[in-house]
């Protein structure tokens, strides 16, 4: 980011020395109207991958608590069917949430699934479904437990696709070499004096920069500097069900 702000600033210098003013004051009105349309356009594509983008990221954090409640109220339905294996369940459970942040948050750092986690997920789904409640009050809350259990399920599966789910290589050509062209084009202002030019040039140079930066940490979740936390499953894990 900062060496692409500096890449702009220093062109811009390269073509005040290389070109002379008058040259580009006989430029300057096509070069507005050609920057007033390309950086329009460019603006509003941008801003437009920016809130998906960040719409993304927020679906994810949203996503994890939807996991993290149905596995709580999994845990708390549970314990109304000991005889049917709910205390081996509700173990299960609990052993589920402390692995997703010991194991599954630092493993989806590194884009992959933590292999013990996805056991104990497997371990929770036969657990519910080898169930065989016989009386009317176990079969109704058997029910309720299945419809946690496939909202639990959904929910991870969801979030073990934004681990490789990102931008298309297409868009991201986009974006760069767009963002490019549009800083460029503040090189055919003939503005008299270098320093109010070189301020627009960084200035619009920082802002796309920061932009992309955003957008590159938000399209993974769950690695890189911006990340979705694991407070839902930490609030799962420090408060077991009663």
């Amino acid at each position: 980011m900062v060496a692409g702000v500096a890449a702009a600033a220093l062109g811009l210098v390269l073509v005040r020395r290389l070109v002379s003013l008058e040259v580009l004051r006989e430029q300057h009105d096509v070069a507005a109207a050609a920057f007033a349309v390309i950086g329009g356009f460019y603006g509003v594509v941008l801003a437009f991958v920016l809130v998906a983008s960040w719409e993304r990221f927020e679906h994810a954090r949203a996503n994890t608590e939807v996991e993290a409640n149905a596995l709580r109220d999994l845990e708390r339905q549970a314990g109304g069917l000991p005889a049917l294996g709910g205390t081996a369940l509700r173990a299960e459970i609990d052993a589920y949430a402390r692995s997703v942040v010991d194991d599954d948050w630092p493993a989806m750092r590194e884009e992959r699934v933590s292999d013990r986690t996805q056991q104990l997920a497997d371990e929770i789904w036969h657990g519910v479904v080898d169930m065989q409640p016989q009386e009317g009050r176990d079969v109704a809350l058997y029910q309720c437990m299945v419809q946690k259990l496939d909202d639990f399920a959904e929910a991870r599966r969801d979030r073990l696709l934004y681990i490789h789910n990102a931008l298309p290589p297409l868009i991201w050509n986009f974006l760069v070499v767009f963002g490019i062209v549009t800083v460029g084009f503040t090189y055919f202002f003939g503005i008299p004096r270098l320093m109010p030019q070189m301020i627009i040039t960084v200035a619009l140079a920082a802002t796309i920069a920061c932009t992309l930066f955003i957008i590159w940490e938000m399209q993974t979740p769950f690695s890189g500097a911006v990340t979705v936390p694991d407070s839902a499953f930490r609030v799962v894990f420090e408060r077991p069900a009663s």
